[in-house]
């Protein structure tokens, strides 16, 4: 199934966050093929390891959404590329 997924880029040297309390965020969005919302959020940050917003939100095509903490699609994106593996029983 398709699922576009979303994340943001909050930069920490902002001058203007610094001076005025504002926060300028790049979105960073894009489709994938993938079996499941957790997996295309994964996809996302393998794709675009700067962002560092707090979650990524996922919809697919028929609307259903996800959203997922950074840290835990960080962990999914490690299994997706290899650097952590499931034992084998």
């Amino acid at each position: 199934m398709k699922y576009k997924a979303e994340g943001c880029v909050v930069p920490d040297d902002d001058p203007i966050r610094k001076e005025s309390y504002l926060v300028r965020v790049r979105p960073i969005t894009k489709w994938y093929e993938a079996e499941s919302h957790f997996e295309a959020a994964a996809m996302l940050i393998l794709d675009y390891p700067e962002i560092n917003c707090s979650d990524i939100w996922v919809v697919d095509e028929l609307y259903q959404m996800g959203l997922y903490p950074l840290e835990q699609v960080k962990w999914k994106a490690d299994y997706l590329c290899g650097l952590r593996w499931y034992p084998d029983d």
